[in-house]
């Protein structure tokens, strides 16, 4: 992760020992038992003087990668990083090595830097807090859960994890198998009470969101409360229930039917038998041993509900949250609609769940789908807030390097796709659990500047600078993101020759059926390489024959058996068995075989297709042209495994043909990039791309293509230097940059100027935007279409993954480690009793997934299991 320390306001001197991270750092290049006794102690961060973090950080890196940690390859560390300078140069290494501290000593040096650290966050958090109790903009119910979040972030972070020795973790499994030898079939989480659910989930286990939904009227509340009170009363365990729909007073008397076992109306009436009176007592003792927390306030907001929870864990240790329910909560004030809301909401009680280490259970109203399927069983796009992509919709599998229609990959999981985390803004794999159609909605078209387009609903989510948007609240200028690579598989299954045989005849290869397969170039030594390649593929299977006409060359790929019905020449039969024979030109494309060879794969292929229609030129530019949109798209796509990210242009044609599909190479670094990695097949070729590229090293970078959005500024760097005690003109002046007042954060920030502002501001997060995996593409379009059939993924994690080789949001269950409806289809089926009941777990993060029957018991308010079981909620 990268870091930049937080430059320290000018006044009072706050809390640091510069003596003892010298003593660290230099006890840490001359000690590798140094290295070690500090590294599960101190962060770069920790440090006072910015210095010492950018050299810490360069230990940690070169650490991670089991290096030597000495002045030689911290320094080239530092140099890779670009912080050698701010680091001091070579001269404080050279410092810190002549004072370096006694190794025996350097953890009690790491506890006195910790603590300083610990006691500079305690004040910059008075400082946050200060700020929050006088800016009158910020509600007083979600500043008063900022400075607690603040407080509790502060004293939770400071407990690593230590390690644990063996036989402790021997003691601890011995109590968990004598208990199940005990209780066999017991959960080891938080039982539910129904066994059958208990046995599939093992019991709710901490840190989980569960997600429990179900139509109005069909018992998720007393499905929850049933939960709650078992955990309660059956298992001890301290329970809260956050009810945003029902009265406290409502509440207990639904508990204290289901505990005792009486009819609701008998109770409400008071018509109750002296048996009745009787479970009522003893109900009332039952629930009054036990800890179950009610907490009834209406239009709770997610900040509220996480305050208070912490409060009820720190003082009776609950083990379980309940919310019922979800949509009638409050996300920010700052939220721009609903769903952005509600996806907010349930992203917090996920955090909340981590945070406090219990499962939380958010109940959830589906949406009318069901009612209009025949047999109107829920399905996980009935919970859905955010939208779909449309079936041909190609998303990315890295591990084959293949893009694959969305439509395809419903009913699959278990494969990765490639998505951005955006705490570090990088792209890493992200596993699918699910893949599904959701119906048949209105779509949209989003047309970038690069070219990229993809249909979505309206309520579609793409990832803007400022946090996830819908497609609907986006516009031409808006700028979202894109990958600015893709990683791919390592492995060859080509051979260079076929990869260069088949880029020249996919671009002037002639291929149709019931003609002879021909190549035509105008240059002779591009007959012979393609004539070469084809002998070093199929052997004297084939005979090539190169025939000089007018101003071209042919080159004729004939077999060398004769050809019948059943023998074919072995070049038609190997493009056919990968989709590319008998293409004309406009239905050209690259086959799946070459996405899925590595990067030196790539290179060769695009190297040899360049030098059909391709051109490099310092008057006209890089770039490749083709009447087939499928083959530019596959060409924009290739280079993005190379991290070169072209723009694909279309050019009508008018009256006089096709139009054609223009594939550009645009920006300084990456036409270098593609100038070194790519170059030319022959002399001619090479000579030029030389030249070019001899052109472009006097050429200036064009700063307002791979740019950073003007709002980064607002958003990371002027809180960073503020928080400094930076005033905005003593930063600009630190950025280098003329004083302009707000002027320049109205610009988009180059990656360069990104780094150097991170620099100046202390900001991490600018810093890490900067040599982010993103490229900001802004959008040129929008347009309404019909209607399709649409789809979507559960994407593990992160949440996101990279479709049309754009950044796309799944739906709002991605939080939720457990998702479960209840179907009753007596409630709609008169043929069905009423209180028969499905409890349908529909996504387990893991483990299976598969239904549990329970019965209703209506009179009573609650679930019971089918058959009777130890321990359970029976019948």
């Amino acid at each position: 992760m990268t870091f930049q320390p937080r430059i320290q306001p000018t006044g009072d001197t706050p809390p640091q020992n510069l003596q003892a991270e010298a003593a660290v750092l230099g006890a840490c290049l001359v000690s590798a038992e140094a290295m070690e006794r500090v590294s599960d102690i101190l962060r770069p961060e920790f440090f006072y003087k910015p210095a010492n973090g950018y050299i810490f950080r360069a230990c940690i890196e070169l650490a991670k990668r089991s290096q030597p940690v000495d002045i030689i390859t911290v320094r080239d560390e530092l140099q890779k990083l670009a912080l050698l300078e701010q680091a001091g140069a070579t001269e404080y290494l050279l410092e810190l090595e002549s004072g370096a501290g006694i190794p025996a000593n350097v953890e009690a040096h790491a506890e006195v830097i910790e603590e300083a650290w610990v006691r500079r966050e305690m004040l910059n958090s008075a400082r946050h807090i200060k700020e929050l109790g006088s800016n009158y903009e910020v509600e007083i119910g979600v500043a008063l859960s900022r400075a607690e979040e603040a407080i509790f972030r502060l004293a939770t972070q400071r407990t690593p994890d230590e390690p644990v020795s063996l036989s402790t973790l021997l003691s601890e499994q011995w109590d968990e198998i004598e208990h199940r030898h005990e209780n066999p079939g017991s959960a080891m989480g938080v039982p539910s009470g129904f066994y059958q659910l208990d046995e599939m989930t093992g019991g709710f286990q901490d840190s989980q969101l569960i997600i429990l939904a179900a139509r109005p009227g069909v018992g998720k509340t007393s499905m929850a409360l049933g939960i709650a009170q078992h955990v309660a009363v059956k298992e001890k365990l301290p329970v809260a229930v956050f009810s945003l729909e029902m009265s406290r007073h409502d509440l207990t008397q639904r508990l204290l039917c289901a505990e005792a076992q009486v009819d609701s109306k008998l109770l409400r009436t008071g018509k109750l038998s002296e048996t009745d009176w009787a479970k009522i007592a003893n109900a009332m003792g039952a629930l009054s041993e036990g800890q179950l927390f009610i907490d009834d306030r209406a239009a709770l907001t997610i900040l509220e509900l996480r305050a208070r929870s912490r409060r009820l864990k720190a003082r009776y240790d609950i083990q379980l949250v309940v919310v019922d329910y979800l949509q009638l909560m409050y996300g920010s004030t700052r939220a721009e609609n609903r769903n952005q809301e509600v996806s907010e909401i349930s992203r917090g009680l996920k955090a909340l769940a981590k945070e406090i280490q219990v499962p939380v259970i958010a109940l959830s109203q589906l949406s009318r789908a069901p009612e209009q399927r025949g047999d109107r069983k829920p399905q996980l796009s009935d919970l859905r807030e955010s939208g779909c992509l449309t079936g041909d919709s190609r998303v990315y599998l890295p591990d084959a390097g293949l893009y694959r229609p969305i439509k395809d990959l419903v009913g699959l999981q278990g494969f990765n796709v490639l998505a951005v985390n955006t705490e570090t803004w990088k792209l890493e794999l992200a596993p699918v659990t699910h893949a599904f159609a959701t119906g048949v909605k209105a779509v949209s078209e989003i047309r970038t500047k690069t070219g990229r387009t993809v249909r979505a609903t309206a309520n579609h989510k793409f990832l803007t600078i400022d946090g996830w948007r819908r497609l609907d609240e986006l516009s031409s200028g808006d700028r979202i993101a894109v990958p600015r690579w893709l990683s791919g598989p390592e492995e060859p299954t080509m051979s260079d020759a076929e990869l260069g045989l088949l880029g020249h005849l996919i671009g002037d290869g002639c291929t149709l059926p019931r003609h002879s397969i021909q190549y035509t170039t105008r240059e002779m030594d591009l007959a012979e390489t393609v004539a070469g390649l084809a002998s070093e593929v199929f052997g004297d299977t084939v005979r090539p024959r190169i025939h000089p006409e007018r101003s071209w060359v042919q080159v004729y790929l004939a077999a060398s058996a004769r050809l019948t019905h059943r023998v074919r020449n072995p070049i038609a039969a190997w493009l056919d068995d990968m989709g590319v024979f008998g293409l004309r030109s406009h239905e050209k494309f690259v086959p799946g075989r070459v996405f899925q060879q590595p990067i030196g794969g790539v290179v060769t292929f695009l190297r040899h297709l360049w030098a059909t229609d391709g051109c490099v030129s310092s008057l006209t530019g890089i770039y490749y042209a083709t009447s087939s949109r499928r083959l530019a798209g596959d060409v924009q796509s290739l280079l993005l495994r190379l991290g070169i990210n072209a723009v694909l242009i279309t050019s009508s044609q008018g009256d006089k043909g096709r139009d054609q599909y223009h594939v550009v190479v645009m920006g300084k670094a990456e036409r270098e990039r593609f100038l070194s990695l790519i170059g030319g097949v022959n002399t001619r070729r090479q000579i030029r791309c030389a030249e070019v590229l001899v052109d472009s090293a006097k050429t200036k970078s064009n700063t307002n293509r791979d740019v950073i959005p003007s709002s980064a500024w607002t958003t990371y760097a002027v809180p960073a230097f503020a928080a400094a005690g930076l005033t905005h003109r003593e930063f600009q002046q630190a950025l280098g940059s003329r004083y302009s007042g707000n002027g320049l954060y109205r610009q988009n920030l180059g990656r360069g100027r990104a780094q150097r502002a991170a620099i100046a501001a202390g900001s991490p997060e600018l810093l890490k935007l900067s040599e982010s995996d993103v490229y900001w593409d802004r959008i040129v379009a929008i347009t309404d279409l019909g209607r399709e059939e649409v789809f979507d993924l559960t994407v593990d994690g992160l949440h996101n993954f990279v479709v049309q080789d754009i950044i796309s949001h799944n739906s709002i269950e991605q939080d939720a480690d457990l998702v479960m409806f209840i179907y009753r289809e007596g409630l709609h089926n008169e043929e069905v009793k009423r209180n028969k009941t499905e409890l349908m777990v529909a996504k387990h993060r893991n483990g299976p997934i598969g239904d549990v029957p329970l019965l209703f018991l209506e009179s009573q308010t609650r679930f019971v299991n089918v058959t009777r079981q130890p321990g359970g909620m029976d019948h």
